[in-house]
């Protein structure tokens, strides 16, 4: 696809790329970003196919977190549908959280699950697309970010997980009275932790499917605590969380518990959040009922065991007006 006439703007000019321009951008780009006078190159951008067009984009080093690149996404965008593209698509690495967050940036949206392969790298991929009618973005956030990057009450902080928490998340979740609480009651795989860690998670919460969180209590990472599940339709999101063992009975799981439960209020606009609990599992009931949570009845079957029988759990859920 090739642009006809040059998009103006008041920061840049996107003009077709000249054949004889070298970019050292890792593709061939169909257009290029440059100041509104002068020839210098501060970003590109390539097109592929025709209806379902695929882009890529790029930005000199000298001009990155400057958020150019989603300018000339949100630029190139009304060209490109006037060129007969019904839909453009951007399919950056699932390691790449600068990318992603462009694309959404300039209203791209996570609307087509992870793809094996099939980023411009040949890693996994996040596919995001970008339709005539979503406007200029940002695209919609189900899960935003936390405001100023964490949450603390002044005694415990939540941060989202990060690729340096490997060891200790594998650490953490590899104990048997961590695991033995969790949906399915087995202990990860260091592979399966260290994707959790360098992007999953990450991408998870862009996607709006979960939030996962460390609990730190200013000595470093002390467990996990989440909110999965949202419907944003009817308002809900359940919770849970853990704690190493030797922190236990010093309060941070309910303090962790009552953070997550007024950023689901109040910033991701939930009105009901609810969380499940095994029958014996006294400790975590404890917890919930501090926190304002109700038990609401049992949940039969509501979880699998390794044995192939279901275990029931208990049903405890808060209002946003409780």
């Amino acid at each position: 696809m090739q642009f006809f006439e040059p998009v103006e703007t008041t920061a840049f000019v996107l003009r077709p790329a000249d054949p004889e321009t070298t970019v050292d951008c890792g593709f061939a780009p169909g257009a290029v970003a440059v100041p509104p006078e002068g020839e210098a190159v501060w970003g590109a951008l390539a097109f592929e196919g025709a209806g379902v067009t695929g882009v890529r984009y790029w930005v000199a080093p000298e001009r990155r977190g400057k958020h150019l690149a989603a300018a000339m996404l949100r630029a190139a965008a009304p060209v490109a549908f006037r060129s007969g593209a019904r839909r453009l698509e951007a399919r950056p690495p699932v390691r790449d959280q600068a990318a992603i967050r462009t694309a959404m940036r300039a209203g791209f949206r996570p609307d087509g699950g992870i793809a094996r392969g099939a980023a411009w790298d040949g890693t996994e991929a996040l596919t995001l697309g970008l339709l005539p009618g979503d406007g200029a973005g940002p695209a919609p956030r189900v899960l935003p970010d936390l405001p100023g990057g964490s949450l603390t009450d002044g005694v415990v902080s939540l941060r989202p997980l990060a690729p340096g928490d490997y060891e200790a998340h594998l650490r953490h979740r590899s104990s048997p009275d961590v695991y033995a609480g969790a949906a399915l009651p087995l202990p990860p795989s260091p592979a399966e932790a260290r994707e959790m860690c360098e992007w999953r998670a990450a991408v998870d919460w862009l996607r709006g499917r979960s939030a996962l969180m460390v609990i730190d209590d200013g000595t470093g990472y002390q467990g996990t605590i989440g909110l999965y599940d949202v419907a944003r339709v009817v308002g809900t999101g359940m919770i849970g969380y853990d704690l190493r063992a030797s922190v236990r009975g010093r309060g941070y799981a309910t303090r962790a518990v009552n953070l997550v439960r007024q950023w689901a209020f109040h910033e991701v606009g939930l009105d009901r959040v609810w969380a499940g609990t095994d029958l014996h599992n006294t400790a975590s009931q404890a917890v919930l009922r501090r926190a304002g949570f109700r038990l609401e009845g049992v949940e039969r079957g509501g979880l699998p065991t390794l044995a192939g029988r279901r275990r029931d759990t208990l049903v405890w859920a808060v209002l946003s007006s409780d």
